[in-house]
């Protein structure tokens, strides 16, 4: 009696090993896509949607937000994210629809623009203006060179962006200590700068995912251009923002 016991308990411990059940998935790491303002002058068509996606220097905010950027993707990743930059060095030519499409292309679960306004003739001071947080609204367009508009319908994305930019610009007003601004379009038509007509940011438009779009004020105080204290602060205020909608891997 003992030995079939015995036997029958070897057997069933073969069988778990050789049947253990079905696999646990591994936990989703969120995915965060990071895209400094501005590339070394490049023209452009979207194949996809006939828009000009054009892009352009403009020292020193391209140089800043770069580092920015550099900082920002280097402590998501320190929190567990992934990280993917639109641009991975700093003259790297990359088009709008580019940008879009890395993000589309990684499943990104959310993508932030860094920008701010620098420059000795119409700067702003890093504190006291420009801090605007953009999200995707439907209805948002641009207007190709052919005259069709692209038209932003995403609601699912819309309803998300827009709780996100209410997350990011607490977290940057916490952070920087100054006053946000949230935007569903940019306020005013693009075409009077020259640019595509329309009221969205054409990487907004395109993505399939949430993107908040940062605006901030550009020059530090006595400086044209950001200091590094304020591109750590800047820096600082973007990742407490992608904490906010997406708590970090290694504290969920």
């Amino acid at each position: 009696m003992r030995r079939a016991l015995a036997s029958l308990v070897a057997a069933l411990a073969i069988c778990t090993l050789a049947n253990p059940g079905p696999a646990t998935s591994a936990p989703h790491v969120p995915v965060i896509v990071i895209d400094p303002g501005h590339s070394r002058s490049i023209h452009a068509i979207d194949r996809q949607t006939g828009l000009r996606v054009d892009d352009y220097e403009n020292e020193p905010e391209m140089r800043d937000v770069f580092s920015v950027a550099r900082l920002v993707t280097a402590r998501l990743r320190s929190l567990g994210y992934r990280v993917v930059m639109t641009k991975t060095s700093l003259n790297q030519r990359r088009n709008l629809a580019q940008r879009a499409r890395i993000a589309n292309a990684a499943h990104a679960d959310l993508a932030i623009s860094i920008h701010d306004q620098a420059g000795r003739n119409g700067g702003i001071g890093f504190r006291t203006g420009n801090n605007i947080v953009y999200y995707q609204s439907v209805g948002d367009y641009r207007v190709t060179p052919r005259g069709h508009h692209v038209v932003f319908r995403n609601h699912v994305v819309a309803r998300l962006s827009k709780r996100y930019a209410a997350e990011f610009a607490r977290a940057r007003r916490a952070v920087q200590h100054a006053r946000m601004k949230v935007r569903g379009n940019v306020g005013y038509d693009l075409g009077s700068r020259g640019l595509a007509p329309g009221d969205i940011w054409i990487v907004q438009l395109l993505a399939h995912m949430p993107w908040i779009y940062n605006e901030a004020g550009g020059n530090s105080r006595g400086h044209v251009g950001l200091t590094a204290a304020d591109r750590r602060t800047y820096a600082a205020s973007l990742v407490a923002g992608v904490e906010a909608c997406i708590p970090p891997p290694r504290r969920a």
